[in-house]
């Protein structure tokens, strides 16, 4: 009589398959990992997630939700500015004044510090 399980070892040990669910509980040590134990994810631990090094680009931070999932913000909206309509100045003084209306507009919309 045989008899076949989804979870075994093979003959002699060096094969353990897992055909079933594999549950690792509270307390238990998982050795051979790049961690030793592996760590769980938590918000001041990076465990079971393998990631590339921050780079100076990178800036959009990522955390780990209690439910396991990965989250990262969404980006802010970016305010759009009034149009400002091309420059008919035909002399200096009315090139200033279309200029400087552009700059009280990207002021107004956020896209520029006030002085």
């Amino acid at each position: 009589m045989s008899y076949n399980t989804k979870n075994h070892t093979e003959q002699g040990g060096e094969k353990t398959v897992i055909g079933g669910t594999l549950e690792i509980q509270e307390g238990a040590v998982v050795t051979g990992l790049a961690a030793d134990p592996l760590l769980a994810a938590t918000e001041s631990t990076l465990g079971g997630v393998k990631a590339s090094t921050k780079e100076i680009t990178d800036t959009v931070p990522a955390k780990i939700g209690e439910d396991g999932i990965l989250y990262v913000p969404t980006y802010p909206d970016i305010p759009v500015m009034d149009n400002q309509a091309d420059s008919t100045a035909t002399d200096a003084a009315s090139l200033v004044t279309d200029f400087n209306a552009l700059l009280a507009k990207l002021i107004t919309a956020g896209l520029m510090a006030a002085e």
